[in-house]
């Protein structure tokens, strides 16, 4: 045991001679303990009882240190000083240490990041870092990860983040020079189609199959990067499938307009997740209340 090792008293009879060493009383230092004087005065005396000598002189209104009672109240006060500095140090580094989202290119860009800047304008002293990557998150590493759906194997707990509705997006350039189209004349139109690895976003050809349409569609542009996709659609390229709620900014700016007005409720839900091993810091707690309010 840390007492016996350091050879030291009962570290109540400590607390209570420093409290009532600085305030010079008994009764301020119960005040500040939430204890009665009765309690600090027993405390006083099982101290100067192990010690052997008095601490205290007891005088009107008040006490005063002994010789023995100031070497001892320097002493104990330097060391409760140093562990508060220490403890505020530690404190700070769980403050100022750096929590890691991970996320897909397209949601960081048009979702998380303006959220973020958000965070920090309300929480200037708490640090945060992207992982961007289309590849799906692999290892311990990001604190909270965001992803479309909740991943086999993933680890830690979710929540749900946010649904989205998918619909067909294209400049307005393009959606002006064609007719409203049946889903069949959609098909044959220039599609920008996603060929990224490791997602499970919904593509065209489920689009349509699950709006009814089982007939072929056009080869059109293939990308890998859903931002190339969508600035591909700008530029009058084609057709992109867009997640509403992702490609609102350029909706609302009106890059891109909706084509055709079909919609399909995404398969599934964006999700939140905590790292496996992300530890219980309450900064990590806060930025995901905030993401998920």
């Amino acid at each position: 045991m840390a007492r016996a090792f350091y050879d030291l008293p009962p570290m109540t009879t400590l607390v209570a001679f420093e409290a009532a060493a600085r305030h010079g009383s008994f009764k301020t230092a119960a005040a500040e303990l939430n204890v009665t004087p009765g309690a600090v005065s027993h405390q006083i005396k099982a101290l100067e009882g192990e010690l052997g000598v008095a601490l205290f002189e007891r005088v009107h209104r008040g006490v005063m240190l002994t010789e023995d009672g100031q070497d001892l109240f320097t002493s104990v006060q330097s060391a409760f000083s140093g562990m508060s500095r220490s403890l505020a140090q530690i404190k700070r580094a769980d403050t100022e240490r750096a929590i890691t989202v991970a996320a897909t290119t397209a949601v960081s860009a048009l979702w998380l990041t303006p959220r973020i800047t958000a965070f920090w304008r309300e929480r200037p002293d708490i640090r945060v870092n992207q992982v961007v990557s289309d590849a799906r998150v692999e290892g311990s590493g990001p604190d909270l990860i965001i992803e479309y759906g909740l991943a086999k194997g993933r680890a830690g707990e979710s929540c749900e983040l946010f649904t989205d509705v998918l619909v067909p997006v294209a400049s307005p350039e393009f959606v002006a020079s064609r007719p409203v189209p049946e889903l069949a004349a959609l098909a044959a139109m220039p599609l920008i189609h996603m060929t990224a690895p490791n997602t499970n976003w919904t593509t065209w050809k489920h689009w349509f199959a699950a709006l009814g349409y089982d007939g072929p569609l056009a080869r059109g542009t293939r990308v890998n990067n859903y931002m190339i996709a969508l600035q591909a659609a700008q530029d009058g390229v084609g057709v992109v499938l867009g997640w509403k709620r992702l490609v609102a900014p350029f909706l609302e700016n009106g890059s891109l307009v909706s084509f055709g007005g079909y919609e399909l409720p995404a398969p599934s839900s964006f999700y939140i997740t905590r790292g496996p091993k992300t530890d219980a810091r309450e900064s990590v707690d806060l930025l995901e209340r905030w993401l998920l309010g």
